[in-house]
């Protein structure tokens, strides 16, 4: 979480529901002369418990406004869509056993937050006012649908939730597309795009893990080159006989916990869409399982 110490007492993302990130919480605003009760208002990057798991908490303490996407609507209200969820991982190939796993663990993080029964919904595109500053809101759907980045340009900082990372590697989590219900949100390709429209200028980085970016523009080269990595390596793999995403997901995370195998599943799905998107992988249906294979006119290219 971060903290803006002007009117309107303003924090950014609010850690999860645990009573540690409670006492963390009161322990920092004491550190500046400042209680729970005095927050008015809470900016919501994006809708994962560990970005609003207290905000309803806050909310209860004393007068704080939150402040959301409105395409993770769904995120915050505590919503899932588990019959499409146990779909998607049968049409994957994964088996009972990964299934119900993937299941329980994406419902086990739920108890990380308080679902919120009412925030005001931002689409991008807004400024808030301060006193001496003010926020420009950004959508930057990838990460979640509902993203957002919060710049204050009189400080010089842009607040990017999970969208930008300097240590790890942003997972575009794969999930229902709340545009277009019942189908899988492309995350990836939505990601890019939010990338390319990211104009950090001089503006230092403030993340949601981790430390600070002073460079966006040297960061992102970095980041193209991870990414360029995880394509050639899907593109290597499926080189041979068409693949089941779960297949991927052995070959590329061969050692990958099962508490970690929904990341896995999200990153191999999210890059598989994106480079159907580019026209260099297919998609083959199957009557209960569907497998990707390279486009014969990638393959012709070589």
């Amino acid at each position: 979480m971060h903290l803006i110490a002007r009117e309107p007492f303003t924090l950014v993302d609010t850690g999860p529901l645990t009573e540690d990130a409670w006492g963390a919480l009161r322990h920092g605003l004491g550190r500046h002369g400042f209680r729970v009760e005095d927050v008015e208002r809470v900016l919501l990057t994006h809708g994962h418990q560990d970005h609003f798991g207290l905000a309803a908490r806050i909310e209860r303490a004393g007068r704080a406004r939150l402040l959301g996407g409105r395409l993770d609507r769904r995120h915050f209200r505590g919503v899932r869509n588990g019959r499409l969820l146990l779909e998607a991982l049968t049409r994957a190939g994964f088996g009972a056993v990964a299934r119900f796993t993937m299941v329980a663990m994406t419902a086990a993080v739920d108890r990380f937050a308080e679902p919120l029964s009412s925030w005001d919904e931002l689409a991008g595109g807004e400024v808030l006012p301060g006193d001496g500053y003010s926020v420009a809101v950004r959508s930057v759907p990838g990460h979640t649908p509902g993203s957002l980045t919060f710049e204050v340009p009189e400080a010089g900082v842009l607040f990017t939730g999970d969208t930008v990372l300097r240590d790890i590697t942003p997972n575009a989590i794969v999930d229902e597309d709340p545009e277009r219900p019942g189908e899988a949100f492309r995350s990836v390709s939505r990601y890019f795009e939010s990338l390319d429209g990211i104009d950090a200028g001089d503006a230092q980085l403030l993340t949601g893990h981790g430390r600070s970016i002073p460079d966006f523009e040297a960061h992102r080269v970095k980041l193209e080159g991870k990414y360029a990595f995880r394509t050639g390596q899907i593109e290597r793999v499926l080189a041979g006989r068409p693949k089941s995403v779960s297949e991927l997901c052995e070959r590329i995370f061969p050692t990958v916990r099962p508490m970690d195998l929904y990341l896995a599943y999200s990153e191999v799905l999210g890059f598989l869409m994106y480079l159907e998107d580019l026209g260099r992988v297919e998609r083959l249906p199957g009557r209960v399982r569907e497998r990707w294979a390279a486009s014969p006119q990638r393959m012709a290219n070589g």
